[in-house]
């Protein structure tokens, strides 16, 4: 069993941002034990937890760390997301910001899994299984 765990969600959104993490999870079937930790921070927060791994200095809506695991069948994973951030993206997209943390939410697994969006090929990759994954929700 893949644990998910959230952080500092408002309760009425913790349900729908575990069910898209979980969409997530079944891109990786062969993980079948770990755990998924999602943590809601401010930009403050965010902005210097990219300084300190990615030596960015700017504010980004999500960062995410794979975190190994002791078998080959177990994944952990941090993911953060900004919340401040987030929610300006949500009106920008004309969506609620339950449906931008939906989409954070699969994103952030999609990088814990591996999958990168540094170049136009890997992003046109990933973003293909993030758009399918999260039209499904």
């Amino acid at each position: 069993m893949i644990d998910v765990n959230l952080f500092f969600f408002p309760a009425r959104l913790r349900p729908p941002v575990t069910e898209a993490v979980r969409q997530a999870l079944a891109v990786r079937p062969r993980y079948v034990r770990g755990e998924i930790n999602l943590i809601l921070v401010d930009n403050r927060k965010i902005r210097e937890i990219n300084r300190r791994y990615r030596k960015v200095r700017r504010v980004t809506d999500i960062i995410s760390f794979n975190l190994g695991g002791r078998e080959p069948h177990e994944i952990t994973g941090d993911i953060y997301i900004a919340r401040e951030r987030s929610r300006r993206q949500a009106a920008e997209q004309g969506h609620s910001w339950q449906k931008e943390l939906t989409y954070l939410a699969i994103h952030g697994v999609l990088h814990v899994f591996g999958y990168t969006d540094y170049t136009p090929g890997d992003r046109a990759k990933m973003f293909s299984v993030q758009d399918r994954l999260w039209k499904c929700l």
